[in-house]
């Protein structure tokens, strides 16, 4: 979406290391998940910048949101129409720079 709106400075933030590593990972190995590394991959060799980084769920809270709605749906590639109530309250919580500490 963010290629197809025209961005071209893009930071993805991802809270699984584990994710990162394979998707930016040169192996080929293949498994469950390789068709979907590869169109991945694609869309990172298109002319623009992205920046794939490690964030803990509580530094994003609306990404957080979203992975958890995305748990109970099926594999592929969603767009929702409208703002979920639960996530327009985390949007406000990320615009107001509200931060919540993360017990280790």
């Amino acid at each position: 979406m963010a290629w197809k709106y025209g961005y071209r400075k893009v930071l993805l933030q991802l809270d699984s290391t584990t994710a990162i590593n394979i998707l930016t990972s040169q192996d080929q190995t293949e498994h469950r998940y390789h068709n979907l590394v590869l169109q991945f991959q694609r869309l990172l060799q298109q002319n623009w910048e992205v920046r794939v980084s490690h964030i803990y769920r509580e530094g994003n809270k609306v990404a957080d949101f979203l992975a958890n709605k995305g748990h109970s749906a099926s594999i592929g590639f969603h767009v929702f129409e409208s703002s979920d109530p639960g996530l327009t309250f985390w949007i406000l919580y990320d615009v107001l720079g509200i931060s919540q500490t993360r017990l280790i």
